[in-house]
């Protein structure tokens, strides 16, 4: 019992979202009764970034200027190289569930990286932490732009146009309803930096009780209807298609890091910071993104939901392999 009780204390997360799917599937009523025209969606977006501007330390992107030649390779590789790799090779599965789950896979490839776990890892493996830092500050920075764009990019180019007057109301969405509130959180930063850095822990707590409850009302209104369950069976292939993406990015990584010539340090980097994929963003960025297309969110989340806790498991082997010796006394 003790035992189960650890790993459940160690995984809350994880199994916090077994268990609002579950709950979600199983009640789907609930979820739709107590988010009348998405306002607590949306109050709980908002909430997640006013979170993450104020624990953010934007003020690492100062400090850590150098090292360029990682923070362009990273950047490249989150943003261009990994939506190249699923556009090319996703539309194996752009019949499944309609269509919608090809849609997910676009969602995935265009977030930023981890916030802490690439950093965690970089740190366990002896690796350049402070361009890890710098390179998570600055593609969770620039995602909130970049990242709507390019998935408007790439559902273009995959045949699903939308009128101009959406895609404009979804990046006004977008300005009030993310840029907006982050900002908001790093003008409170200001006065309050060691007040966050005191209390980080429970605002990320916090931002993640926030995304799990926004997981729980996009799957409750998909739990409505019956294409969920009826497709379920055919997630194996999509699944398994994802783990081994996330083996062979993590690959690419690694050899592109040694084919520029980093060093054992910037390689560590750029291994545990440019494959990965956030879910503590990634989740209200769609949430807002397909505020206008609820049958389409729950699906466009599967493949973030599978790839967070894979990219974990992925990067716990990878540390072994990768950890720079420690330095001689």
């Amino acid at each position: 019992m003790a035992a189960i009780g650890g790993f459940v204390k160690r995984n809350w997360f994880l199994c916090g979202m077994v268990c609002v799917v579950a709950g979600a599937i199983a009640a789907p009523g609930l979820g739709s009764a107590i988010n009348p025209r998405r306002a607590l969606s949306t109050a709980a977006v908002v909430a997640i970034f006013v979170l993450s501007g104020l624990s953010l330390p934007s003020e690492e992107v100062r400090r850590g200027l150098r090292s360029v030649r990682v923070h362009l390779f990273v950047q490249g590789f989150v943003f261009v190289v990994i939506p190249a790799w699923f556009y090319v090779t996703g539309g194996l599965f752009a019949d499944v569930m309609e269509g919608k789950l090809l849609i997910g896979f676009y969602a995935l490839a265009v977030l930023p990286t981890t916030i802490s776990s690439c950093i965690v890892f970089t740190q366990m493996a002896r690796g350049n932490v402070a361009a890890t830092i710098f390179n998570a500050v600055v593609a969770n920075l620039l995602g909130v732009f970049i990242s709507p764009l390019l998935l408007t990019l790439l559902l273009h180019r995959a045949g699903r146009t939308m009128p101009v007057d959406q895609m404009l109301g979804i990046f006004a969405s977008l300005l009030w309803k993310v840029l907006a509130p982050f900002v908001a959180g790093q003008l409170l930063r200001l006065p309050l930096r060691d007040f966050a850095g005191r209390h980080k822990k429970r605002f990320t707590a916090a931002g993640s009780c926030l995304v799990l409850l926004i997981i729980y009302l996009a799957f409750s209104r998909a739990a409505g209807s019956d294409l969920l369950s009826r497709n379920a069976w055919r997630l194996a292939g999509p699944f398994a298609y994802l783990a081994a993406s996330n083996v062979v990015l993590m690959g690419l990584a690694y050899g592109g890091a040694r084919a520029i010539r980093l060093g054992p340090a910037d390689v560590v980097t750029a291994v545990f910071t440019a494959p990965q994929k956030t879910l503590a963003m990634g989740i209200p960025l769609l949430t807002i993104y397909f505020a206008s297309q609820p049958d389409v969110l729950a699906f466009a989340m599967l493949p973030v939901l599978f790839y967070h806790p894979w990219q974990l498991l992925t990067a716990g082997v990878a540390r072994g392999l990768l950890a720079v010796p420690e330095a001689p006394d």
